[in-house]
């Protein structure tokens, strides 16, 4: 008579946890609760897993990552397009337009290629060469160079990006940690107990055969989650690093 097996579930990582508590989810919804008498047990499981999924959904905070990445790509493409603009224009042969792009060269490069360092050094650069182009003295030849909306639009990005980082940076500093520790702590043991409902049944040579293949499809999941395991610490073993670190973001 076959049981399920055993799982040592602290060893499965967050992501690997909830795929299988998930998968877990799904076998028993098609065996129903009903099948091992524990109706109450497993409504109380399953909301413990949608607290769980809350809080491993990707948060809020890497949301606003990427949203950031999004904005500062298109800041990092108005800077690219007025340099260009500006290069085209010393070619023009339009004498007081080439005067006046030879003029915001050099005002421009003062500040060097500001997508090549950090998102704050990147922000402050280019607040303060925004507010050197925006100088009425400046005026003509950001005009004479056909860049008073592009100038504008690189401002408002600025900005746009300035608001978004505030705003993850809040979120970060906010949100709570360890939180998924201790909902998986709440978990394990009304897992365990669903599982010592269904070999309970076993022993009692009382399973059905629905209790049987669900048995047989839980088995093979847990060895899938075992070899993973096994794979990661004969990693670890050997002194090979299994995870690529993320990238420094600011």
């Amino acid at each position: 008579m076959k049981k399920i097996l055993n799982l040592f579930l602290y060893k499965l990582r967050n992501g690997e946890y909830f795929q299988f508590m998930s998968d877990f989810k799904g076998l028993l919804v098609a065996l129903t609760p009903a099948a091992i008498h524990s109706e109450a047990e497993f409504a109380e499981f399953d909301a413990r897993l949608t607290k769980l999924d809350d809080e491993l959904r990707v948060d809020q905070g890497s949301v606003l990552t990427e949203q950031l990445q999004s904005i500062d790509q298109a800041r990092d493409n108005i800077w690219r397009a007025i340099d260009m603009r500006i290069n085209a224009t010393m070619l023009c042969g339009i004498y007081q337009e080439v005067e006046a792009a030879k003029l915001l060269r050099r005002l421009f490069d003062l500040y060097g290629d500001v997508r090549r360092v950090t998102y704050n050094e990147e922000t402050a650069g280019l607040t303060n060469l925004i507010g050197d182009l925006t100088k009425p003295e400046n005026t003509d030849i950001v005009t004479a160079c056909q860049l008073d909306t592009w100038v504008n639009h690189l401002k408002q990005a600025n900005i746009a990006f300035k608001a978004k980082q505030n705003e993850r940076d809040t979120v970060l500093a906010n949100k709570n940690s360890g939180n998924a520790k201790a909902v998986r702590l709440e978990i394990d043991p009304l897992y365990e107990l669903l599982v010592e409902r269904v070999n309970a049944l076993v022993s009692l040579n009382m399973q059905t055969p629905e209790i049987e293949n669900f048995i047989k499809e839980l088995n093979q999941k847990i060895k899938t989650f075992e070899n993973t395991i096994a794979i990661r610490e004969g990693r670890k073993d050997s002194g090979e690093d299994d995870e690529t670190p993320a990238p420094n973001d600011e």
